[in-house]
């Protein structure tokens, strides 16, 4: 952590946002993904220097939507350090991320929906009259892990939840993927139990984990290619942002300046090997 944060003193300024933000269940997320809290803090920066793009186009506000992000950690960050600048909204179907994101939250930037994503709807914003900005969709939108939680139907998943992104908006998708070659998916996760989760779990804890969610997960991963296969359907253009063991991030979008000022706006990541299994990270993939 300190190599990473010693990058910026944005970074830095972040991190200590983002630690005071941190709720009991993202804490157990960023405890799973090595190093998910460094990229946390470089997609951070890198939507506040778009959001501070388009507006200085005169779009009044910059809206983002995270799914299924628990108490909204990072979205609350991100609106804290801001200042408002970006308004953002999560949901979770869980009552005690919403206790924990009204204890936690210290600012009226950001709001909690206690519902699945799948809430989230044209129809929903238009009637958020508390939040007039939010008739409007989003500028960004951030699939925090959801979509494997529920179905490998990408594109059904992708259609359902692009009805709320503005036209030129920017797609980030999170998410752990399976590989075709099931020997090199076991090592990659072997990596991650052994050196990154053994750190703050027990063999117990971890082999229960395994258990009782990932193979029920399993069943609801796709490929990478299957991804971009998906994304394809529905987005012109679309890059490699990050990958961790079996964990990646890809954004999309059908505007070029759009995407292409996101990815001039993304600092050096922080993933060392062998956690890195990517010879280049950041990448043209449509």
């Amino acid at each position: 952590m300190p190599d990473f944060l010693n990058q910026s003193p944005e970074y830095q300024e972040y991190h200590s946002i983002f630690q005071r933000n941190i709720g009991t269940f993202y804490q157990h997320l960023c405890a799973s993904i090595p190093f998910f809290i460094e990229e946390q803090c470089r997609l951070g920066i890198a939507l506040h220097k778009l959001a501070r793009f388009r507006l200085d186009c005169n779009q009044q506000t910059f809206t983002l939507y995270e799914t299924s992000s628990a108490d909204g950690t990072n979205a609350r960050t991100l609106a804290e350090y801001s200042q408002g600048l970006i308004k953002t909204l999560t949901d979770s179907p869980n009552s005690a991320n919403g206790q924990n994101f009204h204890r936690l939250c210290q600012h009226n930037y950001s709001d909690i929906h206690i519902g699945p994503f799948v809430d989230i709807t044209p129809d929903y914003l238009e009637a958020r009259d508390d939040r007039p900005y939010l008739k409007y969709g989003f500028d960004a939108i951030y699939e925090n892990t959801t979509f494997q939680m529920y179905g490998p139907d990408r594109n059904a998943q992708i259609a359902y939840v692009k009805r709320v992104l503005k036209d030129d908006g920017l797609f980030i998708f999170c998410e752990k993927l399976m590989h075709p070659d099931r020997d090199e998916y076991e090592r990659r996760e072997q990596v991650k139990d052994d050196l990154f989760k053994s750190n703050y779990f027990s063999k117990s804890e971890i082999a229960q984990k395994s258990t009782q969610i990932l193979e029920q997960m399993e069943r609801c991963q796709v490929t990478l290619d299957e991804l971009i296969s998906a994304i394809s359907c529905h987005f012109k253009y679309a890059y490699m942002l990050w990958n961790s063991t079996n964990f990646y991030e890809v954004a999309a979008s059908n505007c070029a300046s759009t995407l292409r000022k996101f990815i001039d706006s993304l600092g050096r990541s922080y993933v060392p090997t062998p956690f890195l299994c990517e010879e280049n990270i950041v990448k043209v993939l449509l």
